[in-house]
């Protein structure tokens, strides 16, 4: 992938966030991205520190799925 694709799924990523905290499959969904690269750009933009995963839901399954969401100016700043 080029910097470039990388660059325009990150921003999809964080506007598809902008609506409130989703899973990685809800997003990967959405933007119809496949789950690992959807998953790659997560941890990306929680390295960066643009996105973190305060709390998790349930799955069917009954597996502890993180709910991303983007850190406010406040929490980037602490």
């Amino acid at each position: 992938m080029t910097d470039r694709v990388v660059t325009q799924d990150m921003a999809r990523v964080l506007d598809c966030l902008r609506d409130g905290p989703s899973t990685c499959r809800e997003i990967a969904d959405s933007l119809r991205l496949t789950r690992s690269r959807t998953n790659a750009l997560l941890v990306e933009l929680a390295r960066k520190q643009t996105i973190h995963a305060p709390r998790c839901t349930i799955s069917a399954k009954g597996i502890h799925v993180n709910l991303w969401e983007l850190k406010t100016r406040k929490e980037v700043s602490a």
